[in-house]
């Protein structure tokens, strides 16, 4: 979500919770040697703890020991957070995905001050480490996980600055030695990177507190509820008091205190897309001492420019013609539309979602969208786009707000291999359901290899157009079948499958065995319900070989879950004696695909 901190927020910051502070270290990385060179451990060139504060990738005091050759070296620096306004000459930049799960650490004094605050520099690339878990310890021996803590720069390829605040951390103050380590994750490249540079490591002198707070975060959660980060623990009756936060365009109606993270309810609900103005006041530490008022203006949600009602809408505000690499916008658009899930694999959650206008790849390594299947439709979902090497990606950034049906099917598009085979006429449908009819597949009797292209013959075309991208389909590992078909999937296209570069070209993904369909409408692999009887008064008995169903559920006529139960074995029976008469949905799923059927309740 959108979040912006007025000026007056800001000078306040400055005049309660920065001026007074001292700098213990300053490491600017001037000089720094590229690789294979580059050096494993850092002293404080600036500070109080000048060539005593630390800075480690080589196995003490906590740290991960780097391979100093290949996994470390060093850039052009930045500007940001240099002391005196002058930026240094180079950075370090801990780069190579065989880094992943490598650690690099601090190592300083805190005795005589509290309330630290690390800040810095820091930058990635796309295919560089994306995520760091902090960790801090007093021993050097046993550390504390610091799950909130976040110093990765929100877009790749430029720097910013971020912010380790280790305020509300009591146990930190006034420590003759502090540890903080951070994990280093998500790199999938050997040239992929996170550099940090103008590091500093400052707090305020120990004895008895007479700052006031201040607050360093405000994020809208949703649309009835903001939530306050301040520097420090607070006064529970002066931060759940609801006067004394004054919204411009809505009321305080709640707020509650864990121990310097203030939860606002607001009503009514904020409008999404517009800028609200917050004013806070009369609030205290647990010392007493009082803030100055904040005023503090955020949005809710996305801007109206970035709300897209389709999915066509959402397509076009990307440039992703360009195949030649991995570019994200990390631009937070909201689709709002009704949207269908066409395909569904566990392997980063992937999942595909289409309407009328279009389709697009969901990737979601975080699971942040929640579980889907096939069939099911939702709507509002907010998240970022990535043009990875010629292909739409869409990443949510937080769970989708409505939830409408659970049986809904999209038709897929009958093509032909020739238009497969055609750029123009395929990038008009990527990722949208598509169908080839009358096709046999060239390696039949082959087992089916993941991340693998195999040919497809079609009234005497021949190209390789099927390709095993979902890793954890059913026909993986399984002989391709040899019947002639009509052959069922989505619409992909890459010029990258794993390491491997390939001529960018379309494809079709089948989603599982269900999608090979012989010529006679019969599948190698049924997936059909058999129910009976029906109309049925009390036992409906049903039998099924779709797929490894482990979930059966009963839905109305308008889509509300009656009942739901395990499913062992292809035939169970299910007692539907307390429905009501009227008709009845019956849907078996295993987390991924779904198949449904109807019936009559008598």
């Amino acid at each position: 979500m959108k979040r912006i901190f007025t000026l007056i927020a800001l000078i306040s910051m400055a005049l309660f919770g920065v001026a007074q502070t001292v700098n213990l270290a300053y490491f600017p990385f001037t000089g720094n040697t590229a690789a294979p060179n580059t050096p494993t451990s850092y002293l404080a060139t600036a500070g109080t703890q000048t060539g005593t504060a630390g800075i480690y990738l080589d196995g003490t005091h906590g740290s991960s020991a780097w391979a100093q050759a290949t996994e470390l070296t060093s850039n052009n620096g930045s500007t940001i957070n240099a002391m005196d306004g002058v930026g240094s000459d180079k950075d370090l930049a801990m780069i190579n995905q065989s880094a992943n799960g490598k650690a690099f650490a601090f190592h300083f004094s805190s005795t005589g001050y509290q309330n630290i605050v690390v800040t810095m520099a820091a930058r990635r690339t796309a295919t560089g480490f994306n995520a760091g878990a902090w960790e801090y310890s007093t021993d050097g021996t046993t550390f504390t996980a610091m799950p909130n803590a976040n110093t990765m720069p929100s877009a790749a390829s430029t720097y910013e600055l971020v912010t380790l605040d280790l305020s509300s951390i009591a146990a930190l103050n006034d420590q003759a030695n502090v540890y903080l380590r951070c994990t280093l994750t998500g790199a999938t490249s050997d040239n992929g990177s996170y550099r940090i540079d103008n590091v500093q490591v400052n707090a305020l002198p120990s004895g008895p507190d007479v700052y006031a707070p201040y607050i360093t975060n405000v994020t809208a959660t949703n649309a009835t509820t903001v939530v306050l980060t301040f520097n420090e623990a607070l006064d529970a009756t002066t931060a759940q008091t609801a006067a004394n936060y004054v919204l411009n365009d809505g009321t305080i109606s709640a707020a509650s205190l864990n121990s310097n993270v203030v939860t606002l309810t607001v009503t009514p609900a904020m409008t999404e897309g517009l800028e609200h103005t917050l004013i806070v006041s009369n609030v205290t530490d647990v010392a007493g001492n009082a803030m100055t008022p904040d005023t503090l203006t955020f949005t809710y949600g996305v801007d109206q420019q970035y709300v897209c009602a389709t999915i066509a809408e959402l397509r076009s505000k990307l440039d992703f013609t360009d195949n030649s690499g991995n570019v994200a916008d990390n631009t937070t658009y909201k689709l709002t539309g009704e949207v269908v899930v066409t395909a569904v694999a566990a392997y980063n959650n992937q999942k595909v979602i289409q309407d009328a206008t279009g389709a697009i790849l969901i990737f979601d390594p975080n699971g942040t969208l929640g579980t889907l299947s096939v069939g099911d439709k939702i709507s509002g979902i907010y998240g970022t786009l990535t043009n990875y090497y010629g292909f739409l990606e869409f990443k949510p950034t937080s769970a989708y707000e409505n939830f409408i049906s659970v049986f809904e099917d999209v038709t897929p598009m009958v093509i032909t291999l020739d238009q497969l085979n055609d750029p123009s006429f395929m990038i008009e449908h990527q990722a949208e359901l598509i169908q080839l009819n009358g096709v046999t597949l060239n390696e039949a009797g082959t087992t089916c290899a993941v991340l693998t292209p195999y040919g497809i013959t079609q009234n005497g075309t021949t190209s390789n157009a099927f390709f095993a991208y979902f890793q954890d389909a059913e026909y993986i590992g399984n002989p391709l079948p040899s019947y002639p078909m009509n052959l069922v999937g989505f619409n992909f296209a890459t010029s990258k499958i794993g390491s491997t570069y390939l001529d960018f070209r379309y494809y079709i993904i089948p989603r599982n065995n269900g999608d090979f369909v012989e010529q006679n409408g019969v599948s190698e692999y049924n997936n059909a319900i058999s129910i009976y009887p029906n109309p049925v008064e009390n036992q409906l008995n049903l039998t099924f070989d779709a797929f490894n169903a482990t979930m059966l559920q009963i839905f109305d006529i308008t889509g509300k879950m009656i009942m739901s139960q395990a499913v062992e074995g292809q035939v169970m029976s299910v007692n539907v004696d307390q429905l009501t008469t009227g008709t009845y949905f019956v849907r078996l799923t295993d987390g991924h695909d779904a198949a449904i059927t109807k019936f009559v309740k008598r």
